[in-house]
């Protein structure tokens, strides 16, 4: 079992989420079964409900993928949970679409849910699900096609989906049919409660916790061409100077504003070490609306951090590291290396890190420093696509042939693997890694856009069959129901 699990690259802790994420949208068949179900009206009649109900406990559970519970994004990662909500709300929209479809394919009358003159309230409720269902999964998906600001598509994603919930809870409460005994009514209460509750947490929660912890802006210096380092120091009413602790190559959200409750929340990772408790360091790129002006920001500014997340984390048992990092993914892999550095561990390091310009490298003089202090432990090396003239080291973009010259030959079995980049980069990187015959399960990655969502390397491909999987067990769950 764990072989077949470590040979799809998916880990231990998100089969063990499917299955419990199998188990809740399951659960409003079972208790119907269980407690004993009223006259049967036909298969597809029946089959038609089954969808709904399953499609529904599924919308439930999105949210809870999506709540920032640091215990979950720790254990799966940020990568696959996006991967997985992004598909299993694929999957939610196929049930939910397919449940109104073959009511009225099954019997014409059902049309009248959707007439205004039948009910005034009910039918545009339901209309409301038919047309913004569609729409929420198509800006999510082409977000940045559709040049949406991430803070209002976040917000609205957030207002639409509960809205979804809300009236598919409502619509089965009122049509209660298969909802007469109290504790089936109560697992759908609860049900509710939770998916709402998540949002909260999110949305009041977090921030109010965040809140209580402050910081302020102490340094923004130039690390490279539109690049800064943003250095926060906590800002506590009772003096003290410990700020968030968390582990080499985890992520926070940040919010520079006046409140917590600020719509500009972006994931940054840290780029200091695990060791420094009394501030933390950012690395930020220039790359979208809030960004541009990162180095606008005025010392004393206040900053709150939601955090840490993320499963991709410094091993501290592995016997070495190679990372693979682009542009601004030099982050995590900087934090990593500081803390290696701190702890005086003598394990060695290969970095390869590829930028377009030599005045795009971040940290480019503390790297330079740190080979030459710890000489053969360190190799650092340099991939540039715009090398300047006379330059010697390795040109072009990151690609199998290059990263097969500096992969260690023998020895890396307990070694741990590090990419970070942008999406194309990452899947190249992942491939080569795969072909020289390193395990998945050993490959560490995360992506922050449910956009980024859609790449194609073997662990996101595994992860979709896992919620294809789970979508087909649904469908036949739901024609034995109606059987």
């Amino acid at each position: 079992m764990r072989r077949a699990v470590q040979s799809w690259g998916i880990g231990r802790h998100l089969l063990g989420w499917s299955m419990l994420y199998l188990f809740v949208a399951l659960a409003p068949l079972y208790v119907i079964v269980l407690d004993g179900r009223p006259e049967h009206r036909g298969f597809w009649i029946e089959f038609g409900v089954a969808l709904g109900f399953v499609g529904l406990a599924m919308m439930v559970m999105q949210s809870v993928l999506t709540a920032r519970f640091s215990t979950v994004s720790g254990a799966i990662g940020q990568d696959n949970l996006l991967q997985f909500h992004r598909q299993a709300g694929l999957v939610a929209f196929a049930l939910v679409f397919g449940h109104p479809v073959i009511l009225v394919l099954a019997d014409s009358g059902n049309w009248a849910f959707l007439d205004p003159r039948d009910n005034l309230l009910r039918a545009p409720a339901l209309w409301f699900v038919l047309v913004a269902f569609p729409a929420l999964l198509v800006t999510s998906l082409w977000r940045q096609q559709l040049r949406l600001p991430y803070e209002w598509w976040r917000l609205g994603h957030g207002v639409v989906a509960v809205l979804l919930v809300v009236v598919g809870l409502v619509h089965i409460t009122r049509v209660s049919y298969y909802l007469a005994s109290p504790w089936k009514l109560a697992l759908w209460i609860g049900l509710g409660v939770a998916s709402i509750g998540c949002v909260v947490w999110v949305r009041v929660v977090s921030p109010w916790r965040a809140g209580r912890a402050p910081y302020r802006v102490q340094e923004v210096r130039p690390l490279a061409d539109r690049t800064w380092n943003v250095t926060l120091v906590p800002e506590r009413a009772d003096g003290s100077a410990h700020a968030l602790g968390f582990s080499a190559g985890q992520f926070a959200f940040v919010t520079f504003a006046d409140s917590p409750y600020s719509l500009e929340q972006h994931p940054f990772s840290m780029a200091s070490g695990e060791q420094v408790r009394d501030r933390l360091e950012f690395a930020v790129k220039e790359l979208g609306d809030f960004t541009s002006t990162i180095g606008q920001l005025e010392e004393g500014a206040p900053a709150f951090v939601d955090g840490p997340y993320g499963a991709m984390r410094l091993s501290h048992g592995a016997t070495g590291l190679f990372a693979v990092a682009a542009g601004i993914g030099i982050t995590p892999v900087i934090s990593m290396i500081r803390t290696i550095v701190a702890d005086d561990r003598s394990v060695p390091v290969v970095l390869v890190y590829a930028n377009e310009r030599r005045a795009d490298v971040a940290f480019a003089d503390e790297l330079d420093a740190l080979a030459d202090e710890l000489g053969d432990q360190l190799a650092v090396v340099h991939v540039l696509n715009e090398p300047p003239e006379g330059w010697q080291g390795s040109t072009g973009s990151i690609n199998r042939e290059l990263l097969s010259e500096f992969l260690p030959a023998d020895g890396w079995e307990h070694w741990q693997f590090v990419v970070c980049g942008p999406p194309p980069m990452m899947e190249v990187t992942e491939r080569a890694l795969l072909d020289h015959g390193v395990p998945l399960d050993r490959i560490d990655s995360e992506r922050f856009d449910i956009g980024a969502a859609a790449a194609t390397g073997r662990r996101h491909v595994n992860v979709r069959r896992l919620v294809v999987s789970i979508g087909v067990i649904l469908l036949l769950a739901s024609a034995l129901f109606a059987r």
